[in-house]
């Protein structure tokens, strides 16, 4: 609760002592959160090397599971209205799901929009005045290059 009330503080404030502070606090709450996990843990093992079922138990555990593999996920049966039997091979299943949420594209009646043509010319004032220069050398950021020459725009 501490840490979130310090990084507000930080936020609003914006200096470096309040990011220290936030810092210090948050460095403090992650070293408590990893001695309360490494206390967690030693008691586990204390509490399952006592117990002479549960060490048993463990070594079972650690000699069978550990040394499976992972089962992959498997894609349930389907079944379609028109069809009385369960659809079980994965091709089918896809061909199933594939005419049922991805639809054919057809092509657009256009027939009924009148002809018309857009012009794509454009025209502009190919002369570019001193002052519209000057504006854009302004309007950079200081010591900024206008363009890949790398001259910055004071220099300009």
């Amino acid at each position: 609760m501490k840490s979130r009330q310090l990084q507000i503080i930080w936020k609003t404030q914006d200096t470096l002592e309040a990011w220290n502070e936030y810092l210090k606090h948050n460095d403090y709450k992650n070293k408590i959160i990893q001695q309360t996990k490494c206390a967690h843990f030693r008691t586990q093992m204390h509490e399952l090397s006592e117990a002479l079922k549960s060490i048993w138990r463990f070594a079972k555990w650690a000699r069978i599971e550990s040394q499976l593999s992972k089962k992959l996920s498997q894609f349930s049966s389907l079944k379609r209205s028109d069809i009385d039997h369960m659809i079980t091979m994965f091709k089918k299943k896809t061909e199933i799901l594939q005419e049922k949420f991805f639809f054919s594209s057809s092509q657009a009646n256009v027939s009924d929009i009148a002809k018309s043509f857009i012009s794509l010319t454009v025209s502009f004032n190919s002369r570019i005045t001193e002052d519209e220069v000057k504006q854009t050398i302004r309007r950079v950021k200081a010591d900024k290059a206008l363009n890949a020459s790398d001259i910055s725009n004071r220099v300009l």
